[in-house]
């Protein structure tokens, strides 16, 4: 069913957050995790479940939708993506790290639940994104679809993925952030995450080798010029990202180019994102238009 870009992240968004609280506190066989006074699925839950836009999962429908995947198919997976994105938040913002007080306008994790629990929880959500997944095997979809969706999700969490850009973004000084630095820092910290949400609605779709490589770069275009957009939005005014942190300034493509050249770099990067999809024609229509809109949000 195809349908307009908004309509397809809403639903999505609807259809995940009644979704994830089911996965994160029932087993693979359905029984429900007793209460027995720890603490940890406390803040593993508000980890997982605070208030956030799913841009993400909102991915895997929209580039399942291109590929007439099915959404009942689509939902588990692109739990197991924001089950790990929740973890990186998690851990971006520990003293260690972005030292953050704030996320999402709220008290950060390790400031309500402290540091040991908030590490505790964001391993939880990364090891049970995988268990989704590989639960995802035993309950309608292919095992060998369900382990070529594990493969991409580790690639994408840790050396050539969100780990490791968030060790070079930490170990960058701003003097040392050349161009190509930080495009390495944000395809990796932001874009892998990106590109493997949107591989794992084509994957579902069936979409050939061709055509997963232009969905791949669609969200590789989008995905940094989110990134860029995140920080533009940082510059201007902190409030707007919900989030506080204490940390000196990070390099950004925003100190490296000025707001105006990172602007002209976002419009570039849509550009491309519109190009990569155009050999699916009409099909696209709805994830063309969504490249703009992520690109020129205000929040």
């Amino acid at each position: 069913m195809s349908s307009s870009l908004p309509e397809t992240l809403a639903r999505a968004r609807a259809a995940v957050d009644a979704r994830l609280p089911e996965l994160l506190e029932k087993g693979p066989a359905g029984e429900r995790l007793e209460d027995v006074g720890d603490a940890l699925p406390s803040a593993a839950r508000e980890a997982l479940l605070s208030p956030g836009k799913r841009v993400r999962p909102g991915l895997v429908f929209l580039a399942g939708e291109l590929f007439g995947a099915r959404e009942e198919r689509l939902l588990d997976p692109a739990c197991a993506v924001e089950m790990i994105h929740a973890a990186s938040l998690a851990l971006d913002d520990l003293p260690s790290m972005d030292d953050a007080t704030t996320r999402r306008g709220r008290p950060a994790l390790h400031v309500v639940h402290g540091e040991d629990l908030a590490i505790l929880a964001a391993v939880t959500l990364v090891v049970r994104a995988f268990g989704v997944l590989s639960e995802a095997g035993f309950s309608g979809l292919k095992p060998s679809a369900a382990l070529d969706l594990v493969s991409r999700l580790a690639d994408a969490s840790g050396l050539l993925g969100l780990a490791s850009g968030q060790a070079l973004d930490l170990r960058t000084k701003e003097a040392e952030a050349s161009f190509d630095r930080l495009e390495t820092i944000h395809a990796r910290k932001t874009g892998a995450l990106f590109v493997a949400a949107a591989e794992f609605g084509a994957v579902l779709g069936g979409a050939r080798p061709k055509e997963l490589a232009a969905v791949r770069s669609y969200a590789r275009n989008v995905g940094l010029a989110f990134q860029i957009v995140d920080d533009l939005l940082e510059r201007q005014d902190p409030a707007r990202t919900g989030k506080h942190s204490r940390r000196a300034p990070a390099p950004t493509f925003a100190r490296h180019v000025g707001e105006e050249g990172a602007r002209r770099l976002v419009a570039e990067l849509t550009s491309h994102a519109v190009e990569a999809l155009e050999p699916f024609g009409a099909r696209a229509a709805s994830r063309t238009e969504s490249a703009a809109p992520l690109g020129r949000r205000t929040s």
